[in-house]
């Protein structure tokens, strides 16, 4: 409505009322050009901070606890981000960058002027060697990192078949039933004909064999202390691959006697 009798208004001063038309543009003129120069300022301020490299990140700060981590992925991933100074290092981005490490479990980034990035990290536990040269994660993720990732001694996972999480799930429920009598597991190999063995902390080797492997642990961990705990330290190894019972070989005489 306004723009339609601003437009009559036009039409009449030109037909014989200029100098009105004049005096009230003159105004409306002003206005137009303080806005045209306000907009200028704003586009300049918005260049200058958001598309010019000013303002860079000079510190990287990176908490995560005691757990060891891989310094050289970490800043592979942030530092793209840094390229364009501190406006335009997106927090969001970086810590999808972040999340895509297969150890990272959560990362946290928060920009603090004028020239600070905190990142939070939290890993995935480290749960046991992974075919003598990497590492098994959590998650059942393989990783193989530039440095080692912890100095504790872990348990050793191998497969024949590199299928890492199946084998995590049978590491797991293992070790809960063997816990039951404080055994815990050095090793856990599955061979190229998919038969398992177990070693465990105090030498013992269980030869699980192909199939019913969680009830094979089972009926060692029920006859353990029965039979077997005051002779743990002569026994090399058990073989679960009967139906309904087991064998024992000695370490001293290398013979095999049935249980």
């Amino acid at each position: 409505m306004r723009w339609s009798d601003d437009k009559r208004q036009w039409r009449r001063s030109k037909a014989g009322a200029v100098k009105k038309s004049s005096k009230q543009t003159r105004p409306m003129l002003k206005r137009g050009l303080s806005l045209v120069i306000l907009s200028a300022c704003i586009l300049s301020v918005a260049v200058y901070f958001f598309m010019l490299p000013k303002f860079p990140v000079r510190h990287v700060i990176v908490q995560h606890g005691d757990v060891a981590i891989d310094e050289d992925a970490i800043r592979a991933a942030v530092s793209p981000h840094l390229r364009h100074g501190f406006f335009r290092a997106y927090v969001n981005g970086i810590q999808a960058d972040l999340l895509q490490l297969p150890w990272v479990k959560t990362a946290e980034v928060e920009k603090t002027w004028p020239d600070n990035l905190l990142i939070k990290l939290s890993m995935h536990d480290t749960v046991a060697r992974w075919n003598k040269n990497a590492y098994l994660l959590d998650n059942g993720v393989v990783y193989q990192p530039h440095i080692p990732l912890t100095a504790t001694p872990l348990p050793e996972l191998s497969s024949a078949q590199n299928d890492a999480p199946a084998l995590l799930a049978l590491y797991y429920a293992f070790k809960a039933d063997l816990a039951t009598e404080a055994l815990s597991i050095q090793s856990l190999t599955e061979t190229s004909e998919r038969e398992y063995v177990v070693v465990l902390s105090n030498g013992i080797d269980l030869n699980l064999g192909d199939k019913d492997l969680q009830q094979r642990v089972h009926r060692f961990v029920k006859t353990y202390p029965l039979e077997l705990v005051d002779k743990a330290n002569r026994i090399a190894y058990v073989d679960l691959r009967y139906e309904n019972g087991m064998a024992v070989g000695w370490r001293d005489a290398g013979k095999v006697g049935a249980t």
